[in-house]
């Protein structure tokens, strides 16, 4: 039986490769992914979002023509955030937008239903009063819909 080989740490051998194959550049560049709305501010975040990098080239998916026009405009000054949060030699060289419909949608807020409150029973002294009340009003149809009404607002 022959000797068993050198035994690497795993480690060890993952710091080689990052470094054999410069991924510590790239990983460096996508912690822009991580940091989105601290890089470019929770307004830009809700319509935005980064979806890769290809070499240096920053791909943002927006979520309408406004807003891409709009950032276009800002491309240089968001170039610059961007590369701030980018800790390494490597830096984004330029922002591409396209759109992307699913992003910014209002989202849906479920309300949750009301409790079911059971009606409370009338005083009838009260209803009688209101009843006399409303006696002096000529137009029937009126003084039902008061009453109807009457009763809706005592429930």
């Amino acid at each position: 039986m022959s000797a068993p080989e050198k035994i690497t740490r795993i480690d060890s051998l993952f710091a080689e490769l990052f470094k054999k194959r410069q991924w510590d550049k790239r990983l460096a560049l996508h912690a822009v992914f991580r940091n989105w709305p601290q890089v470019v501010g929770q307004e830009i975040a809700e319509r935005t979002e980064p979806q890769v990098i290809r070499g240096t080239v920053l791909w943002i998916a927006v979520s309408d023509s406004v807003w891409m026009q709009q950032l276009h405009l800002q491309k240089q000054a968001l170039l610059e955030r961007v590369n701030a949060n980018v800790r390494g030699s490597e830096k984004i060289s330029d922002i591409r937008f396209q759109i992307d419909a699913d992003l910014g949608e209002e989202k849906m807020v479920v309300v949750p239903p009301k409790d079911i409150v059971s009606p409370q029973s009338i005083d009838p002294e009260e209803l009688k009063g209101f009843e006399r009340l409303i006696a002096a009003i000529d137009d029937a149809e009126l003084r039902t819909r008061l009453l109807s009404l009457w009763r809706k607002a005592h429930q």
